[in-house]
């Protein structure tokens, strides 16, 4: 049994029945069409035409059907230009995500997606554009840690170089590294990792070595 199985199938409530009445909408607008055409081309006439013969009922079946085809055409016409309009409110959002995550994984994490009004997925912007700027912000954080332990690391090479091993310049030295440790901890402690994977392709690799 597939544990992925999708159970709840309305979760963006307002979007999908949104869409729902914009689907159900255009397939009235067409069946009313289609009615309408039957009627004033078939019926009106049948009704107008005395003494109704059955080669005049076939000249009037003929040329309702030439009728309805010609309409059934435009209807198609109209049904497509709306919905490249429609689906546009989605694939645009989807097509500049896909643009900014390329951008992102690139190394550039000052991208961000700025969608038009009107478009849908605004949620689905701030959740990402949030996500670019906690990035940010990890990033940042990371490069102030390696600074500080470059720094320290350059204190101890200092400090070898001039030969001056006194216990409180070591002490120092092992609370700046051990304050640096800390602070790595606490920028990785937000992130969420398979350790059982990561722990099975590090086997791998030892064997494959």
């Amino acid at each position: 049994m597939n544990k992925h199985r999708r159970r709840t199938y309305l979760i963006k409530t307002g979007l999908q029945l949104r869409y729902m009445g914009i689907i159900i909408s255009t397939m009235l607008l067409v069946a009313f069409g289609v009615g309408w055409v039957i009627y004033h081309t078939s019926w009106s006439r049948i009704a107008d035409t005395p003494d109704l013969t059955l080669d005049k009922l076939s000249d009037i079946f003929d040329t309702v059907n030439g009728i309805l085809l010609r309409w059934v055409v435009v209807f198609i016409f109209a049904i497509a230009i709306l919905s490249i309009f429609v689906s546009h409110k989605i694939a645009g959002p989807v097509f500049r995500l896909e643009e900014t995550t390329k951008l992102i994984a690139s190394g550039d994490l000052t991208s961000q997606i700025q969608l038009r009004h009107g478009d849908e997925l605004q949620d689905l912007q701030e959740a990402f554009n949030q996500m670019s700027c906690s990035l940010q912000k990890m990033v940042a954080k990371d490069r102030e840690v390696i600074d500080k332990l470059i720094h320290t690391a350059d204190r101890l090479r200092q400090t070898i170089d001039q030969k001056k091993f006194s216990p409180e310049s070591f002490e120092s030295i092992n609370r700046d590294l051990h304050n640096v440790i800390e602070e790595l901890k606490l920028v990785t402690s937000g992130f969420k990792i398979d350790e059982a994977e990561l722990a099975e392709n590090k086997t791998n690799q030892e064997t494959a070595a």
